[in-house]
């Protein structure tokens, strides 16, 4: 069922990117509705306004979009021309407006499920990561791709595959053995690396064993429904605020020989190896004297801190607008 084919929108709010839809059922429907579904600040105020009325009114909420792509990320025309501007400011409200509104997703006191379709790039992909289960289009190609354009993913991307490298793994373990599997996913960052589809999505860590995967267009909104509807109905608790382990200095330290070597073979330039630096430098949670525990917060604010300084650089700038150039061809 698409929600366009219903015989009635029960539009709640609305505006040029997003409407927030009652599809019956004591469930929202949050449509994303623009060509490529660019998150841009109108975006994110529609839905914190939609996780408000989900919460006072309803059992659940769908985010996704009958557009050919979930979302490909934030306005990177607008980021520059407030990075060449040196409206620091603006930029820190953006990001951290996406970084509220997807711990919002996270912790919100109703289950909001995620449907993925075509891409789910950057921003899109960080979305998906908040949902409390995600019922993705299996032709979905997900993938955080913030290093093209000389970026670290900065909307808590940076901060979930830290915590997902490591998640049930043994923390006493020793570091060169916790370190393969950071390593591992911080080269899948690095390389920007998009999913070929969902199962694929899985392999690489952008979706969890336990999302869902629909084969059929036809019933990937019915099965969405569905799933947010299942979530309400089996005693739904919000998530608990996590602590995530990092490697600390450590982990850097290990992160900085593989890399070097990359730089010697050629495989990487200059930049692309500073900013694998500022990756694993978040990654394993800064300059901490020992492996530990963090508070998720932390992360947050260190990712948040590595992109605005991205933003300043000239070189980042020129891969800003190499990508936009390339989009218009």
């Amino acid at each position: 069922m698409s929600i366009s084919k219903t015989a009635e929108k029960k539009i709640i709010i609305s505006n040029e990117a997003a409407s927030l839809i009652d599809i019956d059922d004591g469930i929202l429907f949050f449509e994303l509705h623009t060509k490529l579904n660019i998150i841009e600040d109108d975006t994110l105020g529609i839905l914190d306004t939609a996780l408000n009325m989900l919460e006072m009114n309803y059992s659940g909420m769908v985010v996704g979009t009958e557009a050919d792509n979930f979302s490909v990320g934030l306005n990177l025309l607008l980021l520059l021309e407030r990075a060449k501007s040196k409206d620091w400011d603006a930029i820190s409200k953006t990001l951290r407006n996406l970084q509220k509104v997807c711990q919002r997703l996270r912790f919100s006191t109703k289950p909001v499920v995620v449907a993925t379709k075509g891409m789910a790039l950057g921003g899109g992909c960080e979305l998906t990561f908040a949902a409390d289960a995600v019922q993705a289009f299996t032709e979905s190609k997900l993938g955080l791709v913030e290093l093209r354009v000389g970026l670290i993913p900065g909307g808590g991307g940076t901060t979930e595959m830290s915590f997902r490298c490591l998640e049930g793994q043994d923390t006493s373990a020793s570091i060169q053995e916790l370190f393969t599997h950071v390593h591992r996913t911080i080269e899948i960052i690095c390389q920007a690396r998009v999913s070929r589809n969902a199962a694929d999505a899985v392999e690489l860590g952008y979706l969890r064993k336990t999302d869902f995967i629909t084969s059929q267009k036809d019933t990937h909104f019915h099965e969405s429904k569905e799933l947010a509807i299942s979530l309400s109905n089996s005693d739904y608790h919000s998530p608990q605020q996590r602590q995530i382990f990092v490697l600390g200095e450590d982990g850097i330290k290990h992160h900085k020989q593989k890399i070097q070597q990359l730089l010697l073979d050629n495989t990487v330039n200059d930049y692309e190896l500073s900013l694998a630096e500022k990756l694993a430098y978040v990654f394993c949670g800064g300059m901490l004297k020992r492996p530990q525990f963090v508070n998720e917060q932390e992360l947050l604010d260190l990712e948040h801190d590595v992109f605005l300084s991205l933003c300043s650089e000239p070189t980042t700038h020129a891969m800003i607008e190499s990508t936009l150039k390339k989009g218009k061809k």
